[in-house]
């Protein structure tokens, strides 16, 4: 008889695998915490996190909590849950991006623990532990964990969700986990809709082939539908009593069939699109997957049979790889969700498994290919100008890097299982702290975005009324100034027309637009700045970066700044001094003419 696929990790536990503590909890929480939390808020906003912050500070300016607003018309892209978190912690520590991230922080700490927890019931305490660790110093899932988006509860609500179908298909299972079960697929679903039910319960579905279905009482399965329906379907149905039908087509058409079948968003990608994120994104413990799936191929059939926790978990991903790769909108966070899966499995290949010639070779080749993408950073960060990268912040990078690289190259001259584990993940987390409290606060710092909001800021308490106007956005400050300004940029390539209205504006221009409204009378410069664009952020921008291009702030009316008034009649009284002092020198002459 086929052995059940949850079973395995409870034969374990006699080499050493003793049931969880609080302290291996604890020790967890403090590592993952430790990687994580460090300059939460320093980065720039990224990704689609506006739509975020945006959203849930509005909810809490307009005592509005049901109805999202983004730029302050309704906006219903995803579900409340997040919007509602942010906007909690927004009441709780004020308006700032390290409030808004702590949601995906601590969703992904609950991630780690989720993943402990299943992998416990699955592989073992060892296994589970191990891969905790490994998910913890996933490149991918240190980035995401970082940005306030919807996506890291997502996957937190998977993992759950699926290792509660795993504790239901277990003889006996306890009263609670339907109902908890429910109520989870409904906070999944208020976070990001259907695939909140799709990625979960295709695990489900293939625990059912693997087993008989187990004995649900009715009370379980009314409970647990009752809460499926109070916290994943209460909040559309009080839309629909207030808006109507719109906002919901809106949400299941649009945002969802439309990104699954259309052309609409993100579009073109191959299939194979994730298999090459998650070998980037999930490194360095990524490298290990196709030398997990040779391992299992190269032992046969029997042995692949008695790891059907593996097994089990291997298929969830299989499955969960088919939708995502079929739907033509493809973005990279969409893989977040198979990552714990894919741990556990990796954390097995280190742990419960012996390695033969062929799991060291490829070990030794993983560590020298992480080990020489770390050297290369420092490497990589002198192409930057000096002013983006102090000299202070790339000793730094340099140091921990360089380290790090020493470290995997040393593991890799004898690599035991263990010992590559720890240096791996160590290495990673050392990498990831250095780049994010050493490289990403230099940048940030020398970006003119900050500059140009308090600029904006200072013009805008003389001039409530002002508005801002660009054609293009290279360092992406509309974000900033939507966030923390409050206000909406005019986007136009027409900018005569801003420029010369009676209505005062602010202009954000490049070197060629503000030569070409310099001739206005109106024209007043209020300050400039040198940036890189923000696209610097991808590897070919990095590795032959562009120079530094100067943007302006300038308006069509006048200060009414009394700081900015006492400056400009200073600035006249010396010009008409200097004018006076030439014409006493030069009788006979009017100034500037012969």
């Amino acid at each position: 008889m086929r052995p059940a696929p949850f079973e395995d990790g409870d034969r374990r536990r006699a080499p050493g695998g003793r049931p969880l503590k609080p302290r291996d909890i604890a020790l967890l929480l403090a590592g993952s915490a430790l990687v994580l939390f460090p300059a939460l808020g320093a980065g720039s906003l990224e990704r689609a996190e506006i739509y975020f912050l945006d959203a849930a500070r509005a909810m809490v300016e307009s005592g509005d909590w049901l109805v999202p607003r983004y730029q302050g018309q309704p906006f219903f892209d995803k579900p409340p849950l997040t919007y509602w978190l942010i906007a909690a912690s927004f009441r709780l520590f004020g308006f700032s991006t390290t409030a808004a991230r702590l949601v995906p922080m601590l969703a992904a700490l609950g991630v780690v623990l989720a993943t402990v927890w299943v992998g416990t019931i699955l592989l073992g305490r060892r296994v589970a532990l191990a891969g905790g660790w490994m998910l913890t110093t996933t490149f991918g899932f240190m980035i995401f964990a970082r940005v306030a988006m919807s996506d890291m509860l997502l996957t937190l609500w998977s993992t759950l969700a699926f290792g509660l179908a795993v504790t239901l298909f277990r003889r006996p299972a306890p009263a609670w986990a339907l109902p908890v079960l429910g109520a989870v697929l409904g906070l999944g679903f208020l976070t990001k809709g259907p695939v909140a039910l799709l990625l979960p319960g295709l695990g489900m579905l293939l625990l059912a082939w693997k087993r008989p279905w187990p004995a649900l009482t009715p009370r379980g399965v009314v409970m647990a539908a009752a809460l499926f329906a109070i916290l994943g379907l209460g909040w559309f149905v009080a839309v629909w009593q207030r808006l109507g039908t719109a906002p919901l087509a809106h949400f299941f058409l649009r945002e969802n069939l439309e990104r699954f079948a259309g052309e609409t968003y993100d579009s073109g990608r191959s299939p194979w699109f994730y298999l090459a994120i998650y070998l980037g994104e999930g490194g360095p413990w990524s490298l290990f997957l196709p030398a997990v799936l040779a391992s299992y191929a190269r032992r046969g059939r029997e042995e692949w049979e008695g790891a059907g926790s593996v097994g089990l978990l291997l298929g969830w991903i299989g499955l969960m790889l088919v939708p995502l790769s079929l739907s033509r909108g493809k973005i990279d966070y969409y893989v977040l969700p198979l990552y714990p899966a894919a741990c556990l499995v990796i954390a097995h290949h280190f742990i419960a498994r012996s390695w033969g010639r062929l799991e060291r070779n490829w070990a030794r080749a993983a560590l020298i290919v992480t080990a020489s993408a770390l050297a290369l950073i420092p490497i990589v960060a002198l192409e930057l100008p000096q002013a983006w990268l102090g000299k202070g912040a790339w000793a730094g990078l340099a140091a921990v890097t360089v380290s790090s690289a020493l470290l995997l190259a040393a593991t890799a001259v004898g690599p035991a299982p263990l010992r590559s584990l720890v240096a791996l993940a160590t290495s990673s987390a050392a990498a990831f702290l250095a780049v994010v409290t050493l490289a990403v606060p230099a940048f940030v710092s020398a970006q003119p975005n900050a500059a140009i909001v308090a600029d904006v800021l200072k013009e805008q308490a003389h001039r409530p009324d002002l508005s801002v106007a660009l054609c293009s956005d290279p360092v992406r400050v509309q974000r900033d100034l939507l966030f923390r300004a409050r206000l909406t940029p005019l986007e136009r390539c027409d900018l005569w027309a801003p420029a010369s209205s009676d209505r005062p504006f602010l202009l954000i221009l490049q070197r060629n637009e503000r030569d070409s409204l310099r001739s206005l009378p109106t024209f007043r410069m209020v300050s400039g700045y040198d940036s890189l664009p923000s696209s610097m952020i991808n590897m070919e921008k990095i590795l032959s970066p562009p120079e530094p291009q100067p943007l302006f702030v300038v308006a069509n009316f006048p200060s009414r700044d009394a700081a900015v008034l006492e400056r400009q009649r200073l600035r006249r009284e010396r010009m008409e001094r200097r004018q006076e002092r030439l014409q006493a020198t030069t009788p006979g002459r009017v100034f500037g003419r012969p």
